[in-house]
């Protein structure tokens, strides 16, 4: 994978931090991720698809550990930061 997109993927992984996010909505959250990754996605070669499909299956792991994986019913919830 070309350093642009390892860089990227690292401040993908660096954007889902809770800081962040603390006062604004999952939804928020998830148009921010979904944008980011097709994006990326886009901008990859075809050779690179792979690799990047695993970097981003590692920050989506992340994002499950971090609690943003909510019911749509929760979408519009504002992000409270951890107790």
């Amino acid at each position: 994978m070309r350093n642009e997109l390892t860089i990227a993927v690292g401040e993908l992984h660096q954007g889902i931090a809770h800081h962040h996010w603390h006062g604004k909505t999952f939804r928020q959250f998830w148009e921010w991720f979904n944008h980011r990754c097709i994006q990326l996605v886009g901008s990859a070669a075809p050779e690179e698809l792979d690799a990047l499909e695993a970097a981003l299956l590692e920050v989506r792991a992340a994002i499950e550990e971090g609690g943003y994986m909510v019911s749509s019913d929760r979408l519009d919830e504002v992000i409270e930061p951890p107790m």
